[in-house]
């Protein structure tokens, strides 16, 4: 062994190995030497007490006297100075979901919350219902007073004078206001669709429409009120989709920044000025692309990912600023608030935050796009919007949008129906108010030598001095001034778009999880199989097992559902013919994956088993298929 600028060892798999497990570069010559070079054998070496000489037998004599210490006791005892361990402690974690960013959609994918009723077919669509001619489904009374005329918008279509709300009573009829008997806003009424939809086209001036116009099958809310027909119209020019209360979301998987790039997001330095971003973190002032900026509270940062199959944030926002500017100018008569030319212009624009299960929006303003699919935003927004920040999922609207077109009226009328609505929009952020949890976000900008030894000594986190946000509440500090530790070349580095969400089929997903359970020195592969099997494919395959015995029929072209099937063999309303809602596909699909895991990694006889009387409680249900034979290969 010769020590110069690399340090040459003989080619053998044991000690090779060794320098792979403990990540030390080195280079595999001619298949006889391992080569370790410049400062990466300055480093090893120096694990070893020396850097240009190697004692090997003082090394062997020490580790002989010592054999009852572990590993870095005797490394420690070789090296002369402290070297520490260099991880401490590994804290396992299991798979999360795949990365979101989309739009958000109701079943069936409407573009207004305007019932078709069971004429809109199987695709809910206006052009079903044209056909048909008519809507039969609940909608509300009102009354023109000008016109004498009843219809069942509160502007009416004719005149657009405003009209007046009536009332239907089974036994008085129509009446003015609730009557004794009980009066209420609406009733069950067979419309003249052609008519409607003909003076919505009159009124936007034309008389080509979207080849696709999709609506609800009945409205839910308490006084079945619809959205008038021109936002659905305008929103299928658009290609945008409606939400349960009038607006057009847009989910994606929180992430947390404090600091960025100009040439991460995308956004030019001109504009960023023009934004109030004026110094850097080290206050120069802002000159090129690459110097690091402290991001405003309430600023955000949307995804724009050209790797992910579905549309980014940029493109469908933009659309949906195009459909506001229709919709102010067509029916609203008022001049169009946004005239962006591109997804860029967005820039600047005002949005609403929401996480689910809440009712609290926040005001954010968009800065710039990333090319990842994370909602970027300061950490106190996504407490602001009660998250705690770790990989959970929130929404963003247009705030034009939500002003005009949200209505605590069309959110259905059932229990939890407010949750995951604005019905509050908080314009300032105030640190002080928002969800306790950030509070305990360190902003130093290094983590002192105190606080390593604290670390090796396993003390409470209260036990270390180290600068918080909470300390800063209610001071000049608390919206800036945070620092970081860790710096990074750019956050758009990295696999933006997960292998999970492209490949088509769950047999390729399942292929893919466990060549790298295989691959991965920390996992089990074994555990993984078994985990799967338990957690996901058996509980699937015996849920949808049971929902067989309970499901409802339907039919395949009005898509009317049935409870049992028509003894005429065919759907009472429409003839078409009747399918199940669950079939034998969905039930078996995962059936014989799980079996050829377990038989792979030689799974638990109890697993084995619980497969096995699985499989014949289907084959009970559906018979017994004629065996065919299948290598492993088939599945992995």
């Amino acid at each position: 062994m010769r020590i110069k600028q690399k340090l040459i060892l003989p080619l053998e798999e044991k000690p090779k190995r060794v320098l792979e497990l403990l990540g030390v570069p080195h280079l595999a010559v001619n298949n006889e030497y391992v080569v370790i070079e410049k400062d990466d054998a300055k480093a090893f070496l120096a694990s070893f007490g020396a850097v240009n000489q190697l004692d090997v037998n003082l090394i062997k004599e020490i580790i002989e006297k010592n054999k009852e210490k572990d590993a870095l006791a005797i490394i420690n005892l070789i090296a002369g100075i402290k070297i520490r361990d260099k991880a401490g402690i590994f804290i396992g974690a299991r798979m999360g979901r795949p990365e979101k960013a989309k739009i958000r959609k109701l079943t069936g994918s409407p573009n207004v919350l305007f019932p078709v009723g069971g004429e809109g077919g199987k695709m809910r669509s206006f052009q079903s219902a044209l056909e048909a001619g008519k809507i039969s489904s609940d909608f509300p009374i009102y009354k023109c007073t000008k016109c004498d005329k009843e219809t069942i918008f509160g502007v009416c279509e004719q005149c657009s004078k405003k009209t007046k709300k009536m009332y239907y009573c089974n036994i008085c009829g129509l009446v003015e206001d609730i009557c004794k008997h009980g009066a209420v806003s609406f009733r069950k009424q067979e419309i003249d669709i052609k008519y409607f939809f003909d003076c919505c086209l009159k009124k936007l001036k034309i008389k080509i429409f979207p080849d696709l116009i999709k609506g609800v099958r009945g409205t839910s809310n308490k006084e079945h009120i619809p959205e008038h027909l021109i936002k659905g119209i305008l929103r299928a020019k658009h290609n945008v989709h409606v939400n349960k209360d009038g607006t057009i979301r847009y989910d994606m998987t929180q992430m947390a920044i404090t600091h960025f790039k100009a040439k991460e997001i995308n956004t030019p330095i001109e504009k960023l000025k023009e934004l109030g971003y004026e110094k850097d973190i080290k206050g120069n002032s802002i000159e090129n692309d690459e110097q690091v900026i402290e991001l405003k509270p309430q600023d955000i940062i949307l995804p724009s990912c050209q790797e992910s199959p579905d549309e980014g944030a940029d493109k469908i926002l933009y659309r949906v600023a195009s459909f506001i500017d229709d919709l102010l100018a067509s029916l609203y008569n008022a001049k169009p608030f946004y005239n962006l030319e591109s997804g860029q212009d967005l820039i600047g624009h005002l949005v609403i935050a929401l996480a689910p299960h809440t009712s609290a929006a926040t005001v954010g303003r968009i800065i710039g796009f990333s090319r990842t699919q994370g909602f970027y935003a300061h950490p106190m927004l996504h407490a602001a919007t009660r998250r705690d920040c770790d990989g959970d999922e929130a929404s963003i609207s247009l705030l034009m949008d939500a002003l005009l077109n949200f209505s605590r009226k069309f959110l259905p009328n059932n229990r939890g129906a407010t949750h995951d609505a604005p019905l509050v929009l908080s314009s300032r952020l105030i640190p002080a108010e928002v969800d306790d949890m950030v509070f305990d976000m360190d902003i130093a900008w290094k983590y002192p030598l105190e606080f390593y030894d604290a670390c090796e000594q396993y003390k409470q986190p209260w036990e270390v001095g180290i600068e918080q946000l909470g300390k800063r509440l209610n001071t000049e500090g608390q919206y800036e001034n945070m620092g970081f530790t860790h710096d990074t070349t750019s956050i758009n580095a990295g696999v933006r778009c997960s292998d999970y969400k492209l490949l088509p089929s769950m047999e390729e997903k399942l292929k893919g999880q466990m060549i790298l359970a295989e691959r991965i020195r920390a996992v089990d592969a074994v555990d993984v199989a078994r985990l799967v099997i338990e957690k996901h494919f058996l509980r699937d395959i015996k849920g949808n097992l049971r929902k067989f015995s309970q499901q409802e029929f339907r039919c395949v072209n009005c898509n009317e559902k049935y409870r049992r099937p028509p003894l005429v063999g065919k759907c009472i309303k429409c003839g078409g013919r009747i399918i199940f809602t669950i079939s034998e596909g969905s039930i078996v699909k995962y059936l014989e994956p799980a079996i050829s895991l377990a038989e792979k990694y030689n799974l638990p006889a109890y697993i084995k088993q619980t497969l096995e009387l699985t499989r014949r409680r289907i084959e009970g249900v559906f018979g017994k298929e004629k065996e065919k034979q299948a290598g492993l290969g088939k599945w992995f």
